[in-house]
């Protein structure tokens, strides 16, 4: 695999605008990220507020994560990158996970398109 881009703004919001939106095209798959991405984030403000206990929120990753790979297996297929998308070497991990959170906020405020 090529090794990633720097990390710049500019090039996080081509990957944004280009390879992240054309893995995420259905719906299902699209739902299974949101709902990854919120149960995720009340997983850890749980953990916050003393709901749970803070040990929990070590599993943040898996839950967060879990959904939008099924959704990938089962829906949005793509045998160039393959389906553990969590070893890609193209693009920075944390990309992915920014671009998680920023496409959950643009579904929710109907900015996805």
């Amino acid at each position: 695999m090529p090794p990633h881009p720097s990390p710049s703004a500019a090039n996080y919001a081509e990957f944004y605008a280009g390879a992240y939106r054309a893995d995420h095209g259905h719906p299902v798959n699209l739902a299974l990220h949101i709902f990854g991405t919120m149960a995720g984030l009340a997983l850890l403000g749980a953990a916050a507020i003393g709901a749970i206990t803070p040990w929990w929120a070590l599993a943040f990753p898996v839950v967060h994560a879990a959904p939008g790979l099924v959704g990938h297996r089962m829906f949005d297929r793509n045998d160039d990158v393959g389906d553990l998308r969590i070893t890609r070497g193209d693009f920075p991990l944390w990309w992915f996970i920014r671009a998680n959170h920023r496409m959950t906020w643009d579904v929710l405020t109907r900015q996805w398109r």
